[in-house]
């Protein structure tokens, strides 16, 4: 990557890929390991659906230039938003918010023919934040 984009110290585990900052802005690179997967959803539709039901924030695929690296398939650009709060400062409303929702995301999948390959409330923190903030 470019020596100044700066990685997020919480993207460190997912194998296919990672958030990082830069020039202020947050972006993601999807890894070629995970090409295949990320078309998927997006030919079959899941993508568009999901955001639609506004069960997923919404991103862009940016033309970035990331060095040569072969290890990355695409940079896309999630939306941002202004506000984040964390699971571990929730009430059990909005913790019951986030394993419903998950469970309405995999729900969907499964009507695509695909899977969540993992969950965590973390990856709907976003989400919760703003069910709360409406």
């Amino acid at each position: 990557m470019k020596s100044d984009t700066i990685q997020h110290p919480g993207s460190f585990r997912d194998p296919s890929g990672s958030v990082f900052f830069y020039e202020g802005q947050l972006y993601r690179k999807i890894n070629t390991s995970y090409r295949e997967d990320y078309e998927a959803v997006n030919a079959k539709g899941l993508y568009d659906r999901l955001v639609r039901e506004r069960l997923l924030l919404p991103h862009g695929e940016s033309p970035l230039f990331l060095d040569n690296d072969p290890n990355i398939f695409k940079i896309i650009r999630p939306e941002f938003l202004p506000f984040i709060s964390y699971p571990y400062e929730w009430c059990f409303s909005q913790l019951k918010d986030a394993g419903l929702t998950t469970l309405r995301i995999q729900k969907t999948c499964l009507h695509f023919g695909m899977s969540l390959k993992d969950s965590s409330s973390y990856d709907v923190q976003n989400k919760v934040s703003i069910f709360n903030a409406l």
